[in-house]
């Protein structure tokens, strides 16, 4: 296991439950539709833009060649490189 994996795993451990099952949400989005924006989690769990948005940011920390922001659509679509962060 490197230590990228650790780190990975510790930083999920500290996550509250709220947040982990947002960042869920985020992974099987873009492992099966290959696209996420803010109102997927918005209109899901009912938290403002804001929150969304630290969310998505949360989830590119602890995976960061997951998504990539396509501006021309105003979405984050799925990385060449995308690797599930939760099975």
């Amino acid at each position: 296991m490197c230590d990228c994996t650790k780190q990975v795993e510790t930083d999920i451990q500290k996550l509250t439950y709220a947040v982990e099952q947002r960042l869920r949400l985020i992974d099987f989005l873009l492992n099966e539709y290959g696209t996420l924006n803010r109102s997927a989690i918005m209109d899901y769990f009912g938290v403002s833009s804001p929150q969304a948005s630290r969310d998505i940011q949360e989830y590119i920390a602890l995976a960061p060649e997951n998504t990539v922001y396509d501006k021309n659509a105003k979405t984050y679509i799925k990385g060449v490189n995308f690797a599930r962060v939760w099975a």
